[in-house]
């Protein structure tokens, strides 16, 4: 951790010592955010930043990075630093730290740390400034918790016509980090053999993007969910589906964007399969914005959906009263895996300068039930869904309203 600290303030200080034989970029950006929700008992997970619940909140969405750009001939080094507070702690993360190399005019290999281009916005997703929104849909960016890999990535770009076409395909790719999956609860999260295509056609006012990921992740089972699994394998049970460890997901997407003179439309859908504990899911959104001189209003849906047979536990035997009481238990985990919800946000973006925005979002969420939950319920295992709604176990279920505001700038 001091290592990587180090290393980051080093980082920070190359635009002091960068030599004039690179042709050389550097671009600051940055964002602070204010977040409550309106009704106690609930709080929105997210892996990489504080929760946010009822009390207002300056970290979430709060962070501070710099991207460095080192261009020799062919090559082009690429960093991007971020600094932001995790569960009152410093956190440093390089999302960029990759070396690309130009073999001609349409080919293109890159090595190293690579953000994921899986979604319309995943590649910008940290720059807050570049959206109108304060925060990306979760029913969608949620589905891929991870958003850097270590790998190669083979890229083919051709004008056709007055349209931009990219082709990208990346191997090895692997990544490992700890996040925490419920307030303070910490787990280490690792990704390896993950492999993706993505196919982009752009040009200045229209993006259309198409996507496919197929990785391997683990996330350490805690104790409870171990116990009951093996538990219930010794009842005779097939219980490989119900782990976090070693298992394959698959996500497809696809993405839509127009940006006129005035008219903003985005839209995105993605599906998600595993064949471990998470369902399969799929989320969508849409956001349409106006442009009137300064100002920028818009609306956004967004919804997600998953799998309700992946919480049927039916199937499983119970002969006698531990295998019960043990099935009971995977009943609230399962019950707690579960993050479908629905969100319906307006907002607002004012650009008060070139390279400085001021927005404010409110949103109304509300969640789907699926699978079933004893009356005591697990509601501070821990096992909550990331980046998604959750409320304490005996809370009544309700729609929720989060408030946001924020100032973004990238310069």
């Amino acid at each position: 951790m001091y290592i990587n600290k180090l290393l980051f303030l080093l980082f920070f200080t190359l635009p002091l010592v960068a030599e004039n034989t690179f042709e050389t970029k550097f671009n600051y950006f940055g964002n602070v955010g204010l977040s409550a929700l309106d009704s106690k008992g609930y709080d929105l997970n997210h892996f990489n930043q504080d929760n946010i619940n009822d009390s207002i909140s300056l970290s979430p969405h709060s962070k501070i990075g710099l991207q460095v750009t080192l261009i020799k001939d062919d090559f082009t080094f690429t960093a991007q630093g971020l600094l932001r507070e995790v569960h009152d702690s410093v956190k440093t993360d390089f999302t960029w730290l990759n070396m690309k190399y130009d073999i001609n005019d349409n080919y293109a290999i890159r090595l190293g740390r690579i953000q994921t281009k899986m979604f319309l916005h995943s590649e910008s997703l940290h720059l807050d400034y570049l959206h109108l929104w304060t925060k990306a849909p979760a029913e969608v960016y949620s589905l891929m918790p991870v958003g850097t890999f270590d790998g190669v990535e083979l890229s083919y770009n051709k004008i056709i016509g007055e349209y931009n076409f990219n082709a990208s395909l990346v191997l090895f790719g692997s990544y490992r980090d700890e996040i925490y999956s419920h307030e303070n609860r910490e787990s280490i999260l690792e990704v390896k053999d993950s492999s993706s295509i993505y196919f982009t056609l752009e040009n200045d006012k229209v993006l259309y993007k198409a996507s496919y990921s197929r990785s391997k992740t683990n996330i350490g089972d805690d104790i409870t969910t171990k116990v009951i699994v093996q538990g219930l394998e010794a009842y005779g049970n097939n219980m490989s589906r119900y782990s976090y460890e070693e298992k394959e997901g698959d996500i497809y997407s696809l993405g839509f964007q127009y940006k006129g003179e005035s008219l903003i439309v985005d839209a995105e859908i993605a599906h998600f399969e595993s064949n471990g504990l998470f369902p399969s899911s799929t989320g969508a959104y849409a956001l349409l914005g106006y442009n009137i001189n300064a100002f920028t209003p818009f609306v956004m849906y967004a919804e997600n959906k998953n799998e309700k047979s992946h919480f049927d536990t039916s199937a499983i035997q119970t002969p006698d009263i531990t295998s019960v009481t043990l099935k009971r238990g995977l009943d609230d985990i399962m019950y707690l895996t579960n993050f479908s919800q629905k969100t319906a946000s307006i907002g607002i973006r004012y650009d008060l300068a070139v390279g400085l925005a001021l927005k404010a979002q409110v949103d109304r969420i509300s969640t789907s039930n699926y699978g079933d939950i004893s009356p005591f319920g697990v509601g501070t295992s821990g096992l909550q869904r990331l980046g998604i709604l959750s409320r304490d176990a005996g809370i009544e279920d309700k729609p929720v309203y989060a408030f946001t505001f924020s100032i973004s700038f990238a310069y």
